[in-house]
């Protein structure tokens, strides 16, 4: 059962190194910023859209 848990995490491990392997570092800092806006736009999306349902449900 072990082995079974091993796999993914040496798989994730292996992708890990080969995406190093495959992008200069430049791209990976380019990469890096633009998951770090996906992640502020995403927060914003979530807070408009619970923003929009708490309006929503004290104008009923």
């Amino acid at each position: 059962m072990s082995k079974q848990t091993e796999a993914p995490s040496k798989e994730i491990s292996t992708l890990s190194v080969a995406s190093k392997k495959l992008y200069s570092e430049e791209v990976q800092a380019e990469l890096a910023e633009l998951q770090s806006d996906i992640d502020i736009l995403l927060q914003q999306l979530q807070s408009l859209s619970s923003q929009r349902l708490t309006a929503v449900g004290s104008a009923q």
